[in-house]
């Protein structure tokens, strides 16, 4: 592990395989030394002290500078070297590359270099897939960029125009721009999403998956000025879904740096599955309700893959009942949950985290326990609203009976899931890159037949019909 500290004083640290190496040569002379990272883009060398000692401190020109690390070896040309630092035992020595450069972030993160002539690859072969494209498609493709285009170029020549303007009057003349230009994009943005569900509604899923990514290729540029799409497109914790989507689909607001970008990412948050999710929200109280004008003892209610669990928070503000349950949050993603205790320990000081308890699991996890009951014990209500988008009919059936041996006798289960006619499905899968197991009615109740025990069931939906909800009661 190196430790090192640059000059724009922030801290490199960096873990390579013990077999990574640089090579160089100087003056005819090979020198081998240890990988490190001294910057994001600057290769570093450790030689001993004894081989370099008559080094000058001035910069040098080597030639034939090897990488290999991770099981690769990469030839970069040439370099000129800089003597960065040393201490007792060694010299730490920077290379910077006339011909190439080379990320060491993604080296650590996927463990393989990435050149430029992987790059070139890259595009050549992205090229290639106009090729499989159709003329219509190809031809939308065209108008949307096109149509974009304008409509940043007019935004940002008013964003210029106002930037030197008062705040407050700043906020006024862009509710003005969305009232003009921003309902005229937002319009734009409106009917080529129907244009491309009825251009598309035929095609295969490899023909989907192939226009969807010219689709986003073409668009890319846009897609980072919406706060939304860029997050759904790069997923930075690897993830669809994730407590940041879920929040800024439930704050549903404009954000952005731009006005073009803060209205794109509004038109993404307005969707028939976005307002889906909302809706889905309330719900969870609804049932809360009646489960506990039902009993005067204390209930138990665990979240599954439970985000950054705003339902709950909705409890605590609205409820007469807020002493009468305990609800156990469980998600694997350790932000999501962090940011759910901070939500839930500002409201009233804090009084109503005891009740919550936050668990840091996967539903593998919970699949591989013979008897999960003995470590979470028994609940009286178990909800997962948007995990089973993701799951598909094997480990889904499998899961809800894991779930079923949770409750308690009496106790109930809430399952939801996108319904296949989803309104907002070919935005999703060509825009966002947001791709879910879909499922009908009677995928949907085929998810009970494995549930040993008598039970009674039910389908609902929420208001805008997109999400299907799976009601169980344990008899």
């Amino acid at each position: 592990m190196m430790f090192f500290k640059e000059k724009r004083k922030s801290l490199r640290i960096r873990n390579y395989d013990e077999n990574a190496k640089v090579s160089f040569q100087l003056n005819g002379k090979e020198y081998t030394g240890e990988l490190f990272d001294y910057s994001r883009f600057g290769i570093g060398i450790i030689l001993p002290k004894a081989r370099v000692a008559k080094f000058p401190k001035k910069v040098l020109p080597v030639t034939h500078v090897v990488v290999s690390a991770f099981g690769k070896i990469k030839e970069l040309g040439d370099a000129d070297l800089v003597r960065i630092r040393s201490n007792q035992d060694s010299v730490f020595l920077g290379l910077y590359l006339k011909s190439e450069f080379v990320d060491m972030d993604f080296l650590v993160g996927k463990q393989t270099l990435n050149l430029q002539e992987d790059e070139i690859k890259k595009i050549r072969m992205n090229f290639l897939i106009q090729e499989k494209i159709s003329s219509e498609f190809l031809q939308f493709v065209s108008r949307f960029v096109f149509g974009l285009s304008l409509y940043k170029i007019s935004l940002d020549e008013l964003d210029s125009k106002f930037y030197y303007e008062p705040t407050h009057l700043k906020q006024v003349l862009f509710e003005a721009v969305c009232n003009g230009i921003g309902k005229d994009l937002y319009q734009f943005l409106s009917n080529s999403i129907e244009q491309l569900k009825n251009l598309t509604a035929r095609y295969s899923k490899a023909e989907s998956e192939v226009a969807g990514f010219f689709l986003r290729k073409s668009i890319f540029r846009f897609i980072l000025e919406a706060d939304f799409l860029k997050r759904t497109n790069l997923r930075p914790n690897g993830y669809q879904g994730d407590s940041v989507m879920m929040e800024m689909i439930y704050q549903n607001e404009y954000l952005g740096t731009s006005t073009f970008g803060k209205i794109f990412h509004k038109h993404a948050l307005e969707t028939s599955a976005a307002c889906a999710v909302r809706n889905r929200r309330k719900l969870i109280n609804q049932v809360l309700i009646e489960l506990l004008n039902k009993t005067s003892r204390e209930i138990r209610v665990l979240s599954v893959a439970c985000g950054p669990a705003f339902e709950v928070l909705d409890f605590f503000e609205q409820s007469p009942h807020k002493q009468k349950v305990k609800f156990f949050l469980l998600d694997q993603d350790e932000e999501a949950l962090k940011k759910a205790e901070e939500r839930i320990g500002k409201f009233e000081s804090g009084k109503y985290l005891q009740q919550c308890h936050f668990i840091q699991e996967s539903v593998r996890t919970l699949l591989k326990t013979k008897d999960p009951e003995l470590i979470l014990g028994k609940f009286d209500f178990i909800y997962s609203m948007g995990l089973y988008d993701y799951l598909a009919d094997t480990v889904a059936k499998a899961l809800i009976v894991k779930f079923f041996q949770l409750l308690e006798k009496g106790g109930e289960l809430l399952i939801g899931n996108y319904h296949e006619k989803n309104e907002t499905r070919k935005y999703m899968e060509y825009i966002m890159d947001w791709t879910l197991y879909y499922r009908d009615e009677d995928s949907m109740l085929e998810l009970v037949k494995n549930i040993p025990e008598p039970l009674e069931y039910n389908l609902s939906f929420e208001e805008s019909g997109n999400q299907m909800f799976l009601h169980i009661k344990k008899i």
